[in-house]
């Protein structure tokens, strides 16, 4: 009789957490948020453009732009940026790619020192992951990303009871209310930006200046970060060097055309990393899969240097603003186009 009153408690429990921890999100930092919302894409099958990367693409890189570059239509372009990303997560959507996506043809990715060293969003990834992400077995089955998300049983068994009751899952992200007047003060805005997710996710597949509300925030030359410091993105990350290349392997293994772009960070950012040495891993490795690559199929564009003295075109350290969005665009259009004229003329 006990056990039988445990079980029906546990499922009332269950129910409960599940039917209501969604009126929940909206108190969440960002990165939950979207992570919670970007659930909700779908994937089509008539997909032949697949867009992968982090909020630096979410911030920086319009669907619509990639459609019109390559004369397709927009509901032809799968949108699947999400903050914190990491190339676990590259590689677990190409997996997932490879099962779903029959008609692709083509990936646009971005790579960076924030994804190539082990940093504070390496953590905030699986943080995300554990707690938004949704339990795939392909992602306890495949070697390498078994290693990185279920690297002990205490792992599995934290995901699996996260899934069960999903309250566990905003513990890091609603207890800091009760005590953190930061927070506190912090939770209109939280609203607010859970509203303009929600409708960029309607609108633009989730296309979103970061931590934009109705407005576009711009920061200037004589702005002063305190936490502005690249050290530590000088760091190799080896199981994320090794993810990248088993992605840009499977991905021209299935003959898809591949574009990497280096999207560029505010000109203080710029200026870091420059000066620390952080681009060296990030551009190494981009070195070496260019030489093992035919430029045909594997595009590489280096655009760090493109506005190192356009303060105006940034939200705020690593994210480009709605001008800046707009000026990108065209300068990816530019290069594309020229590649593909010059392509053209020597065949």
């Amino acid at each position: 009789m006990r056990l039988r009153y445990l079980f029906f408690a546990f499922v009332f429990v269950s129910l409960f957490m599940h039917s209501t921890w969604s009126y929940l999100i909206p108190y969440c930092e960002t990165t939950s948020q979207y992570w919670f919302l970007a659930n909700n894409r779908e994937w089509k099958t008539k997909t032949k453009i697949l867009i992968l990367g982090d909020s630096q693409i979410v911030s920086g890189l319009r669907p619509e732009t990639i459609a019109e570059i390559e004369q397709v239509r927009v509901d032809e372009v799968l949108y699947l940026p999400k903050p914190s990303q990491q190339p676990e997560g590259i590689y677990s959507d190409t997996l997932l790619a490879l099962q779903r996506l029959p008609n692709l043809r083509k990936v646009y990715v971005n790579l960076s020192p924030l994804n190539t060293s082990k940093n504070s969003i390496t953590d905030a990834h699986k943080q995300a992951y554990v707690s938004f992400g949704p339990f795939q077995t392909i992602d306890f089955r495949d070697p390498l990303l078994r290693k990185v998300y279920y690297s002990s049983v205490t792992d599995l068994i934290w995901k699996m009871v996260i899934q069960t009751f999903p309250y566990f899952g905003l513990s890091s992200n609603l207890n800091r209310i009760f005590y953190d007047r930061s927070v506190q003060s912090d939770l209109n805005k939280r609203q607010l930006e859970w509203e303009n997710i929600q409708r960029s996710m309607e609108k633009e597949s989730g296309a979103w200046i970061w931590k934009s509300i109705d407005s576009d925030p711009t920061i200037t030359k004589d702005e002063k970060f305190q936490n502005l410091d690249t050290k530590i993105l000088a760091g190799k990350r080896d199981v994320s060097i090794e993810l990248w290349t088993q992605s840009i392997q499977t991905w021209k293994q299935k003959n898809w055309e591949v574009v990497i772009l280096r999207i560029p960070f505010s000109p203080q950012m710029e200026m870091d990393l420059k000066e620390k040495h952080a681009n060296l891993v990030s551009e190494i490795f981009l070195d070496k899969i260019q030489k093992e690559s035919n430029f045909d199929q594997v595009k590489i564009f280096d655009f760090k240097e493109s506005f190192v003295n356009e303060y105006q075109y940034f939200a705020d350290l690593t994210h480009l603003n709605r001008k800046g969005r707009d000026v990108f665009a065209n300068l990816l259009k530019e290069k594309l186009l020229n590649h593909t004229h010059t392509s053209t003329k020597s065949m």
